[in-house]
């Protein structure tokens, strides 16, 4: 019980924007419905191009996103504690990584699985809300800031690379969450 108090605190310290829009009780909803992850420097996390399964939030640490397109690894940024990772495969449905993510320090991350994310957008109005805003304001910023990592390490005269899983073979596609969550929103 001690443990959970902890990650609690950590989660409300780590996203206080949410956490105060959520309320104590919605909070220790979403984090109960994680498990927390501690990993070493050095370590993917999640792999361009392969499955993800889960949206992970970060407590602590310091990990670099990237993509590697011939043979050459293009660095889009660095993500921290108060972030989340693994959002355009959530909010997709496209259950495949479109970059990868190591981790630079040792992490501790909690664990949202696809399930457990379906289950809490489709019970409770308040989680949903403050999760899916969050999740399209990251995405948007970690948009802008990939195009500009893009830009400046292609050289004059290089084309852009493909798209990310563009034309990966079989693609593995889940639900639009973002979609169906306004579908159900009454008056949009």
């Amino acid at each position: 019980m001690a443990a959970k108090r902890e990650l609690i605190e950590d989660f409300t310290r780590r996203f206080p924007a949410i956490s105060s829009e959520l309320g104590p009780s919605n909070v220790e909803t979403l984090v109960g419905s994680t498990t927390l992850l501690e990993l070493p420097a050095g370590r993917k996390i999640i792999r361009d191009r392969m499955p993800v399964d889960s949206l992970y939030v970060i407590l602590d640490g310091k990990l670099t996103i990237f993509v590697e397109e011939n043979r050459k690894a293009i660095r889009l940024g660095h993500a921290g504690p108060g972030e989340l990772l693994g959002e355009v495969s959530v909010l997709s449905g496209e259950l495949l990584a479109s970059s990868t993510v190591e981790s630079e320090t040792k992490v501790r991350l909690l664990r949202l699985r696809h399930e457990k994310f379906a289950e809490l957008i489709a019970t409770n109005y308040e989680i949903a809300n403050a999760l899916l805003k969050l999740l399209v304001g990251m995405l948007a910023d970690r948009l802008r800031i990939s195009s500009r990592s893009f830009a400046e390490q292609l050289a004059p005269g290089d084309a852009a690379p493909a798209a990310a899983g563009a034309d990966d073979g079989g693609s593995t596609t889940g639900r639009n969450w973002l979609k169906s969550f306004f579908d159900r929103v009454p008056g949009t």
